[in-house]
């Protein structure tokens, strides 16, 4: 085995314990032990827990900078309704991270550095992207920029915090939890859409 398919090898079996128990029961003894790595030869690759978790975003970043990068050229509906689908069902793969944001973060200052940065920029992509339906027409506003920041951070928040609320819930099941919280998502920008776009969400339902 490779050293990359060995560290992927480790960040698949991370993710999945992390997802399922947190991050707070799960040592990297423990990963190494559900990979049949030797521990030595997990530390030869990280030499810490937290290590393992800094890598981890590193996917999550690269994810969303090389995959999503042509959001400004699509300004349409349909792209708008992707987006919101593709960061939750994003959310859910490492619903971990999300889940103990706060916790992770303020135990890592370098990734609360880069953390903070990548939302900063992709807050300004994002941004730009409903500044451009509404010239298409596909929102009739909110059009002073105050207000449509504001409106894309309520998004963030939404978002991100889904996962928390479906804790609690031991009924969630995927994909019906991820498709809720893209209703969710849908309806506060709901007062903005314009007609046209309405028509569009109701004959997506009716599918």
């Amino acid at each position: 085995m490779t050293t990359k398919e060995t560290q992927q090898l480790i960040l698949d079996t991370a993710i999945e314990l992390f997802n399922r128990y947190g991050t707070g029961r799960i040592s990297a003894n423990r990963i190494a032990d559900t990979c049949h790595l030797s521990r030595g030869h997990l530390y030869y690759h990280f030499k810490k827990k937290e290590e393992i978790i800094s890598a981890i975003y590193d996917r999550i970043a690269a994810e969303v900078k090389h995959n999503w990068g042509d959001d400004l050229k699509q300004p349409t509906v349909h792209h708008m309704l992707e987006m919101f689908d593709r960061y939750l069902a994003l959310i859910w793969r490492y619903r971990f991270f999300y889940r103990e944001m706060l916790t992770l973060l303020a135990m890592d200052e370098s990734l609360k550095q880069r953390f903070s940065k990548d939302r900063h920029d992709r807050t300004m992509v994002v941004v730009l992207f409903f500044q451009a339906l509404i010239e298409n027409d596909v929102l009739l506003g909110p059009r002073d920029a105050k207000t449509l920041k504001n409106l894309v951070k309520a998004s963030w928040i939404v978002s991100d915090n889904w996962i928390n609320y479906l804790s609690v819930d031991s009924t969630a099941r995927y994909p019906d939890c991820v498709d809720e919280g893209y209703e969710l998502v849908i309806d506060l920008f709901r007062p903005y859409l314009s007609p046209k776009t309405l028509s569009i969400l109701n004959r997506s339902r009716e599918i």
